[in-house]
């Protein structure tokens, strides 16, 4: 039996070498929702083993094994309407820190999980005027896996109650990073989310999708889905 601290997911503190600061201005990610319906066999099923250092796949999604829900190049898809049959995109948005929530479908608008699950993508981008590291926080319930540039350094995986680990990214290079971080709620108990940033940085999302661009990537995504099937040392600004 799980045991809440604040329900669900905690993402907090981005911790970086710069004076901190309790309120940042203009930190803002985008979020891609995603629902999972109760016929998928993964929710709750067995873990996504992820392999830190390893690279997203292909598809852009989690490489794992010994889960069900594997694209053929191993990619869990609990983020993919496109090769899992079980997940709806819902909607995008933006998240401005600090942010805390519950993150319940659809789109964290929903007061429980007794019908569905939620999963979610958050994506934004930052830059370093030199070489440094990045060190996060993270406290989750259910699955996280926190990417740099798509490579995976940090991930909190499996049905759990919350629990808390710290990352730090490798030495970074300056210039700009992708951050990507992959949420699945996976139980019936409850889905949370809280982020913040304990350093004097800004944070812009990638452009948000219009809405026909958006249908046009999710067909895309069907499309391909059908084919597998058949064959900071210094200041810092996230940008």
């Amino acid at each position: 039996m799980k045991i809440l601290a604040l329900g669900g997911l905690t993402l907090a503190a981005f911790v970086i070498s710069a004076p901190a600061h309790a309120d940042p201005l203009g930190a803002t990610l985008l979020a891609q929702y995603f629902s999972v319906n109760l016929s998928d066999p993964d929710f709750p099923g067995p873990n996504a083993t992820v392999a830190s250092g390893s690279s997203l796949g292909p598809n852009g999604l989690p490489v794992a094994s010994g889960n069900n829900d594997l694209t053929g190049s191993n990619e869990v898809t609990w983020w993919s309407p496109g090769f899992n049959p079980h997940v709806q995109a819902t909607g995008t948005g933006l998240i401005t820190l600090p942010y805390a929530s519950n993150m319940f479908a659809p789109n964290s608008t929903g007061t429980d999980d007794a019908n569905q699950f939620e999963t979610a993508i958050l994506t934004g981008n930052f830059s370093l005027a030199g070489q440094g590291t990045v060190t996060f926080n993270v406290g989750s319930d259910d699955d996280t896996f926190v990417y740099i540039d798509g490579v995976l350094f940090g991930q909190n995986p499996g049905i759990h109650a919350v629990t808390t680990v710290s990352f730090a990214t490798p030495t970074l290079n300056a210039g700009t990073h992708q951050l990507k971080i992959f949420y699945a709620d996976r139980q019936h108990v409850g889905a949370y989310l809280s982020l913040d940033v304990a350093s004097d940085v800004v944070i812009t999302p990638p452009s948000v999708p219009e809405p026909a661009s958006w249908a046009m990537m999710l067909g895309g995504f069907g499309l391909v889905g059908g084919a597998m099937r058949s064959r900071r040392k210094a200041a810092v600004t996230f940008a």
